[in-house]
């Protein structure tokens, strides 16, 4: 596992809409044309024959944005993508100012000594520290409204798992260029696609699939690992090294049939270590892809980790490698993917 390249896409700054670093990362490590669209997308294409295959990963993480600067130089923010406010206190940031330059801050938070009954529970009640005795100082330093940031975390190695922020979705991002170096000798036209603002909104993608126009997509993502204290085994809905995870449904998409049985026979075949998920609850870039044009049959396969969209989510080394090696079986299976899906019509 190539550990130098997970840990520069995780530590690197990308809140959505603000993907610039995370895609030169990616355009330095892949081979071939690629090609930026208005909206950041960068796409990457093998073969020129068969049928079109869409295979993406967002590059853009949970963040926030400058909304007011006081006269005392705080900074008042608002969340760019679903980030919990309590999930802020206390924690280093770095924001990206307007010459480019990475400016350190703080998340204030009360000490005991001043705690107030409750603690802020609203991204309105937060504020960042980040030295400044003025708003004219914030100014000169290019910190302003409209200012991005996110947290200033490194990824680390712990035991058998990485620990570092933006995982969601930097280790689909990582995937993604693994996969695309092993793919040769498929029989389809792939599409490799690192997409932006899919934390608010699924932005990015809609440009890519109205580009590519895909007969066939695979949403490589990062998703809630819930194997924690407190949580029911029945709510898990993955686990940690538990492998692969394969999407049946989310509230945004239902699997088509087909497409997901042929797949799970492919992966079972290969040896693949996989788990099936149902999540009920969240939803990704799969949910606007599925329903273009006349429909796209869409799969999910994501590596599970746990606290995303937090500070510090944790991964397990072995899932991010099987989401590799899931990737590469699908791709090969490329054939029979299709045949399954138009038996079912």
């Amino acid at each position: 596992m190539d550990f130098d390249l997970l840990k520069a896409l995780s530590d690197e700054f990308g809140p959505s809409g603000f993907e610039d670093g995370v895609r030169k990362i990616v355009s330095s490590r892949v081979e071939g044309s690629l090609t930026v669209d208005a909206m950041g997308n960068l796409i990457g294409q093998v073969g020129e024959s068969g049928p079109r295959v869409l295979i993406s990963a967002h590059m853009d993480e949970v963040g926030f944005i400058v909304s007011h600067v006081d006269q005392r130089g705080f900074l008042r923010i608002a969340p760019l993508g679903g980030l919990d406010a309590w999930t802020m206190l206390g924690q280093e940031v770095m924001l990206r100012s307007r010459r480019g330059e990475l400016v350190r801050g703080v998340v204030g938070v009360d000490p005991p000594h001043l705690r107030r009954e409750r603690p802020p529970s609203k991204f309105e009640e937060l504020y960042v520290d980040a030295g400044f005795p003025s708003r004219e100082e914030a100014a000169r330093a290019g910190v302003m409204p409209g200012t991005p940031g996110t947290f200033l975390t490194s990824l680390a190695v712990s035991g058998r798992t990485v620990m570092g922020k933006a995982l969601d979705d930097r280790v689909g991002t990582y995937a993604l260029i693994e996969a695309m170096r092993r793919a040769r000798g498929v029989n389809a036209s792939l599409f490799f696609a690192w997409n932006t603002q899919e934390e608010v909104g699924l932005r990015g993608i809609q440009a890519v699939v109205n580009r590519v126009n895909p007969d066939l997509a695979i949403v490589v993502e990062t998703t809630t690992a819930a194997d924690v204290p407190g949580n029911p085994e029945e709510q898990w809905i993955t686990t940690l090294c538990g492998g692969a995870a394969v999407r049946a449904m989310d509230r945004s998409m239902i699997t088509n049939p087909a497409l997901l049985s042929k797949s799970l026979e492919a992966l079972e075949a290969r040896g693949v270590k996989h788990q099936v998920q149902v999540n009920p609850y969240g939803g990704t870039d799969a949910g606007a892809v599925h329903v273009h044009g006349s429909g796209v049959p869409t799969l999910v396969i994501s590596t599970p980790a746990r606290y995303i969209h937090s500070p510090r989510s944790v991964a397990c080394i072995d899932d991010i490698e099987q989401v590799v090696n899931a990737l590469t079986v699908i791709l090969s299976s490329v054939d029979a993917l299709m045949d399954s899906i138009t038996k079912r019509r």
